[in-house]
């Protein structure tokens, strides 16, 4: 393994905040196609990705919020009660949510139901993505904050990210820059973790 991608895994450092800043089409392509690995059999990929930029952030907002489109926010609002109330709290409050970063990474699971392999394990294989995409976009300088969130409506959501009976969302990566204040002190002047290894 290469001493380099050592070197910045070593030096890999959480981020609490995100710069609005997104890989290009092209940058992002790249890192994905290179953590979904080489096609060695005919296996379906256990695992897809659906992208939203800050262009798009109001439309994955009301998704989550069980809405099909995306309240009007400008001018005077109409006297609203319960469940109406209740959904455009959950837009404006998930809105917060969907604008981290400059991108959101949607890690989608894709069950094979002709696999042999029981539907848990492919699941875990999915969800086994996320630290290599971690690993993969701080390599490249970028910096993720993962998030698991439950949408108000999950047929409106499914219905945004168009999945199928065999699909499921597993969570949220977004991307961006780390914020210049959200970063503690450079991990090279950091001790390293403790770590106990055991050798049987």
């Amino acid at each position: 393994m290469s001493a380099t991608l050592l070197r910045v895994l070593a030096q890999r450092r959480p981020a609490s905040v995100l710069t609005q800043e997104a890989p290009r089409r092209p940058e992002l392509e790249t890192v994905l196609r290179a953590v979904a690995g080489a096609r060695f059999d005919d296996s379906l990929t256990p695992w897809r990705v659906a992208v939203t930029n800050r262009q798009s952030a109001s439309d994955l907002a009301a998704a989550m919020a069980g809405l099909t489109s995306v309240p009007n926010m400008e001018g005077p609002i109409p006297r609203l009660k319960g469940k109406k109330i209740r959904r455009l709290a959950a837009y404006r409050g998930s809105l917060q949510w969907a604008s981290t970063g400059g991108a959101g990474l949607a890690i989608i699971f894709r069950f094979d139901p002709e696999s042999e392999t029981p539907k848990k394990v492919q699941r875990f294989d999915a969800y086994s993505i996320r630290g290599l995409l971690e690993a993969a976009f701080y390599a490249q300088g970028w910096a993720t904050v993962w998030s698991r969130r439950s949408p108000s409506d999950e047929q409106v959501l499914r219905d945004f990210y168009r999945l199928n009976d065999n699909e499921e969302i597993l969570g949220w990566l977004f991307v961006g820059r780390p914020a210049h204040n959200s970063v503690p002190d450079r991990a090279i002047n950091l001790p390293p973790q403790d770590l106990e290894i055991t050798y049987m």
